[in-house]
């Protein structure tokens, strides 16, 4: 991606408007975004009626008016084709949207009055259902590079992220209204709430640090996906609670609360709350990940290790995984091979290489092998982690480093292993780290410079 569309999307995901719940400040700031750094002339958010029938701007900005928040919608019925592609959930293209077959319907009656030549729309996500779409015009053919739809489908997921924050503001809003005038059980229940809460502001706080992570880009989009699943659910079960609150507080006020009523709240509430914590705590596990997966070797300082003693040392870590999966390790290590490098780290790196191919690498084979060499030349050392298992598919090579990839979700794998060894060897040893089939199995390969430069 160009330089200056990182920079803009850097800028836009660090600001903190996006997390304060106000849309109309993320609207302008997503939208000015999008016009500097596409050059186009217009771009508004369209947000999705509940049934799908309807489609509403919910803010425009265009070059020539400024910012706008008209009332206009669209509907199904009038334009059939363009709602049946927006049904697909992914970019529609326009080149020219006069001629193209999924925007042509709106070439009478609102492309040519505007003036407007081409279009791309990139869909909005909330917790993983499409809401709405972002809608980027121009007055001037425009052909959309990869690297503008991209950048546009980032600010997209940015745009969930602040719907979210105002979601999240709301429910904010409404608890702190019924913390007044309940029991004292009452006032518990509500205290459970405002900690989950506070435990949801905290773990946004915490994605927020990890997207000052270099792959800003593909970081924003894993997390998005991987914690919305826990997240929905805790926002659900707290709006529930939130309901029965409400319920109760008028039952009480009303002098009509039974104590069979009262029983079976306290039972919503206390189930909903039980479920708040459960996900949250997924939730806190997975930012864990993540903080390890940027801030792994912080505080750090290079020294000599000598090879052939210290690899032996981290295989003693993991004896006892390598004894469960029946893998035997052989080291081609020379005789007092010294490196300058940091210890914690290189460990961790070796440690999770070996973790990897224990758990991915093998099938039914009996003679499981992971070999482990050394080598230096004049500039760098270089270390390979070898196995004797399948090997791995060429979307797998391609993906591997990709954070939350992972081929064993369904056994709780969360995919950063090798994001954070990618991470350690890029930024903290300086190196570079490569995976690569042979006839036998997989190798990888660490290669890094003699001397680190630890002013950087």
């Amino acid at each position: 991606m160009h330089t200056k569309l990182q920079h803009i999307l850097s800028q836009i995901s660090l600001n903190p408007d996006i997390d304060k719940g106000d849309l109309a400040a993320s609207n302008r700031l997503i939208l000015q975004g999008i016009t500097s750094g596409l050059n186009t002339d217009r771009a508004s958010v369209w947000l999705m009626s509940s049934d799908k029938q309807h489609m509403h701007c919910a803010y425009l900005l265009d070059c020539d008016t400024h910012f706008a928040q008209p009332d206009i919608s669209l509907s199904r019925q009038d334009f059939p084709h363009y709602f049946t592609a927006l049904d697909q959930q992914r970019n529609i293209v326009a080149h020219d949207a006069h001629t193209h077959p999924q925007t042509s319907e709106f070439s009478a009656p609102y492309l040519t009055p505007l003036k407007i030549c081409s279009m791309l729309d990139t869909p909005i996500r909330h917790h993983g259902v499409m809401v709405g779409i972002i809608c980027i015009e121009h007055r001037q053919p425009k052909q959309w590079q990869t690297d503008e739809i991209v950048f546009a489908g980032f600010l997209a997921d940015i745009y969930g992220r602040a719907l979210s924050a105002s979601e999240r503001m709301r429910y904010q809003s409404e608890l702190e209204q019924l913390n007044s005038g309940l029991e004292q059980i009452i006032s518990q229940r509500t205290q459970e709430l405002t900690q989950s809460l506070e435990q949801l502001q905290h773990t946004q706080r915490r994605l927020i640090e990890v997207e000052k992570m270099a792959s800003l880009g593909r970081l924003v989009a894993g997390i998005a996906h991987e914690i919305n699943t826990p997240l929905g659910v805790a926002v659900t079960a707290n709006s529930h609670a939130e309901t029965t609150l409400l319920a109760l507080e008028k039952l009480f006020q009303a002098g009509q609360l039974t104590r069979q009523q009262f029983s079976q709240s306290g039972a919503t509430i206390k189930s909903s709350i039980a479920m708040v914590n459960t996900n949250l705590q997924r939730a806190v596990d997975l930012v864990n990940s993540f903080k390890q997966t940027a801030a792994a070797g912080a505080g750090q300082h290079p020294e000599p290790l000598q090879l052939d003693r210290f690899v032996p040392k981290v295989l003693s870590s993991v004896e006892s995984l390598l004894k469960q999966h029946q893998v035997e390790v052989q080291l081609q290590l020379p005789p007092k091979f010294t490196i300058h490098s940091f210890a914690s780290p290189l460990a961790t790196i070796l440690t999770r290489l070996i973790e990897n191919a224990c758990l991915h690498a093998f099938n039914t084979q009996s003679k499981r092998q992971i070999q482990i060499r050394a080598s230096k030349n004049a500039y760098s050392w270089q270390l390979e982690v070898a196995d004797n298992g399948r090997g791995m598919t060429e979307d797998e090579l391609s993906r591997a480093f990709e954070p939350f990839f992972t081929t064993q979700r369904n056994l709780g794998a969360k995919g950063l292993g090798l994001t954070l060894v990618f991470n350690l060897v890029s930024h903290l040893l300086q190196g570079e780290v490569s995976l690569r089939n042979t006839d036998t199995g997989c190798i990888v390969t660490l290669n890094c410079p003699l001397a680190i430069d630890t002013t950087t």
